[in-house]
């Protein structure tokens, strides 16, 4: 029997995302990325795991920092305290460049360190002796399929680990089918962050990530799992630091600012690690134009100052307020469709810059703001904007909002 952790898209030096509302209050999450790492180990010491998978991205950079670099190394040698092997292979963000690193890998960690396929085989501590496939990325792209170099199955149990993605030309695509012929006991794959069974029988998945940079990844973990009489077995399993949360609030009935406060703060009962994105609903009986946009910032900063008055680890990082029908709205003849089109043309970095290339190589406006916030912020006001002023409809006539 083998019982081991797939983990992938670790991006352990990786910043929160999305944040730019409460830039302070959110300075001390990337230690939440080192927490993350330190569940991981913990966890595998406690099932005695035979041995931990990185599937690549393992850092959200090729050169990490030299204190990223510390922490990792010190959580490994917890791991060879233990005896546990890990085995890791470098993906597009992290791919390998061995003079980047400050220390020398501990002696428990394998690196695939080609561009071309590689095994190692090893042996658990109960005498089973398994043979494990990969590659690392050695430039931000590659566009070949790596499938095709793996060897067919040589041991009674036999892992392939990947970073990949069949639908991208440039991040090592592959086929399905491809996958199922080398007759392997699990595919450990990286490269999607959302945990992902493409083949059950085959037992060919994505573990996602292990923890959550940006709103968009609320589902995390890793994967658990078992080979026994040649069936495959896994668990996901949460080993966040902290989550992504959406919580709706209704105002019906509410038509007074301070009540919106009471109703908001209410709505807070218990304690937890989260980032939470709030969205207010039925505003019909407010005032016309009760949130400026000039007071969300201070909305959010009140309600942040609450919950850590009432020791609530929560943090509110943006307000959504479904525009009431009181305003009048410009009826535009076309399916709401075109508007997430147009937003998502210009979420394009290249094109988003051009657009702004006069402004973008200003010397203050860099000293201020990165393009990157700059454009997290100018599309977030935009989106806002035109979903309170516009009417949208369907070709048919219809009003979709």
């Amino acid at each position: 029997m083998l019982h081991f952790i797939h983990c992938a898209d670790l991006h352990f030096d990786r910043p929160f995302e999305g944040l730019h509302l409460i830039a302070e209050k959110s300075k001390e999450l990337p230690r939440e990325n080192a927490q993350v790492l330190s569940n991981i180990v913990t966890f595998a010491i406690a099932e005695s795991v035979d041995f931990v998978l990185f599937a690549g991205d393992t850092f959200h950079q090729n050169k990490p920092t030299l204190k990223t670099q510390q922490q990792f190394f010190q959580q490994m040698e917890r791991l060879n305290e233990r005896n546990i092997p890990v085995y890791m292979i470098f993906g597009n963000h992290d791919y390998y460049e061995k003079e980047r690193y400050w220390f020398d890998f501990p002696t428990n960690v394998h690196l695939f360190k080609e561009e071309k396929v590689q095994t190692f085989t090893g042996r658990t501590q109960s005498g089973e002796i398994y043979a494990i496939s990969g590659f690392s990325y050695l430039h931000p792209y590659i566009s070949q399929e790596m499938v095709n170099n793996f060897p067919i199955k040589q041991e009674k149990y036999h892992i392939g680990i990947y970073h990949g993605d069949m639908m991208s030309e440039h991040f090592a695509p592959f086929q399905l089918k491809n996958m199922k012929n080398k007759n392997y006991d699990y595919w450990a794959l990286g490269h999607i962050h959302a945990p992902t069974v493409l083949s059950e029988e085959d037992a060919i998945l994505y573990a996602g990530t292990p923890q959550g940079h940006t709103q968009k990844e609320e589902v995390t973990g890793i994967n658990l799992v078992t080979i026994d009489n040649g069936g495959t077995t896994w668990q996901t399993k949460d080993v966040s630091a902290i989550t992504w949360k959406k919580q709706k609030i209704s105002l019906k009935g509410i038509q007074q600012q301070k009540s919106v406060l009471e109703e908001i703060t209410s709505t807070f009962q218990n304690s937890e690690k989260a980032l939470v994105k709030l969205s207010l609903n039925d505003t019909k009986l407010l005032p016309k134009n009760w949130l400026q946009d000039s007071e969300l910032y201070e909305l959010i900063e009140y309600i942040n100052e609450y919950l850590i008055t009432h020791h609530f680890q929560q943090l509110v990082y943006q307000i959504e307020v479904d525009e009431d029908t009181n305003t009048e709205k410009i009826d535009v003849p076309a399916d709401k469709e075109l508007l997430d089109h147009l937003l998502a043309i210009y979420h394009e970095k290249d094109i988003f810059n051009e657009t702004i290339s006069e402004l973008a190589t200003h010397p203050l406006v860099r000293q201020a703001i990165s393009l990157e916030q700059l454009q997290e912020e100018s599309l977030f006001n935009m989106q806002r904007q035109l979903k309170s002023e516009i009417s949208w409809r369907k070709l048919d006539g219809i009003k979709e909002s």
